[in-house]
């Protein structure tokens, strides 16, 4: 998978309550997604787009609550940020401290008070006059067209069509662009029937698996999320996007592209001083799985190394261009990782 980006010209803008101007210039761009027949885990590094930059107070008895300053300058309408059902829309923390790069997905927009619902708390770090984004997320239909204008291979039946993977926490729900017959012409979910998923959105920050019928190339146009993002991770195994725009490895590796040694991702996952005691990250390969782990001493020394790989730091190792999977083996934990400066 190929990326390039370019700098845009327009600007978004939010007013603080100050009545200081919040201007930031966002950086567009574009990915090819180069897919093979079988299964190609994919992340995007870009987003639809930013709405909204300001500076928030926090509620103090629910830090579920946030309050957009700036009124009557800035002015939210009543669901301007959840238009349906399922989440639209995700706020991120981007001022410096422990709660850079939190993320949520919003679940109510009040015009009264300027208000902003989140699904989860903000760290007990962050406080008042904190500035915040809020991102669009992508979905079904923004991501790959409502008439799936990027391609993919469309079907009557999910036998004969390309399939999109979406994790649940227990497997994957999967997705396919019926082309008619008894399913009628739409996005569907296998199992489903007939119901309209055009609106399903894809997780901020996660990954998703494409199951393609044969070679195709997709290109997705969004913005660049820079700097660094928190995600939670489960027990178990965790689907993780890699969130950076250019690569570390292929034809055209940049400094910026994301390695195991560069990511961040040894502040946050437990290491030991064998693979059995840590958090392991998994890498496609082609043909399985290569397992990284962060080594804490004993015989294979301080550092990164992969199981079988004996001494050799693996510190190196570029983070795929589309996913990746954390098994972690403690509680639920959130991490930081960093994508680069762009």
């Amino acid at each position: 998978m190929k990326r390039l980006f370019c700098i845009a010209a327009s600007c978004l803008l939010a007013v603080a309550a100050t009545a200081q101007t919040l201007v930031t210039t966002p950086i567009m761009g574009f990915l090819t997604l180069n897919l093979q027949a079988g299964t190609n885990f994919m992340g995007f590094a870009l987003l639809p787009s930013m709405e909204l930059q300001a500076v928030v107070n926090i509620s103090p008895g629910d830090r579920t609550h946030v309050f957009v300053q700036g009124a009557p300058q800035v002015a939210l309408t009543d669901n301007q940020f959840n238009p349906g059902a399922l989440p639209s829309h995700t706020i991120e923390i981007v001022s410096a401290g422990t709660g850079l790069g939190f993320t949520s997905a919003i679940v109510d927009t009040l015009a009264t008070g300027n208000e902003i619902v989140l699904a989860d708390a903000i760290p007990a770090g962050v406080l008042d006059g904190a500035t915040i984004k809020i991102w669009k997320l992508w979905t079904l239909a923004d991501a790959f067209g409502a008439d799936n204008s990027a391609g993919l291979t469309g079907g009557q039946t999910p036998e004969t069509a390309d399939l999109i993977q979406l994790p649940n926490g227990s497997g994957f729900d999967e997705f396919f662009y019926s082309t008619g017959g008894a399913q009628g012409i739409g996005w569907r979910q296998v199992g489903q029937g007939t119901a309209n998923q055009a609106s399903v959105p894809l997780e901020f920050s996660g990954g998703i698996a494409i199951r393609a019928r044969s070679p195709k190339s997709i290109v997705i146009v969004g913005q660049i999320k820079p700097g660094k993002t928190m995600i939670t991770l489960q027990t178990g195994n965790n689907f993780v996007a890699n969130l950076c725009p250019v690569n570390a490895s292929g034809d055209t590796p940049s400094t910026e592209g994301r390695t195991l040694g560069n990511s961040g991702l040894q502040a946050g996952l437990t290491g030991g001083i064998a693979s059995t005691q840590a958090d392991l990250v998994l890498i496609w390969n082609g043909q399985g799985y290569s397992q990284y782990y962060y080594s804490t001493g004993g015989l294979p020394g301080q550092g990164w190394r992969r199981i079988g790989g004996g001494v050799t730091d693996q510190s190196g190792v570029a983070l795929p261009d589309g996913a990746y999977i954390i098994f972690r083996r403690g509680a639920p934990v959130q991490i930081q990782v960093n994508q680069g400066n762009f």
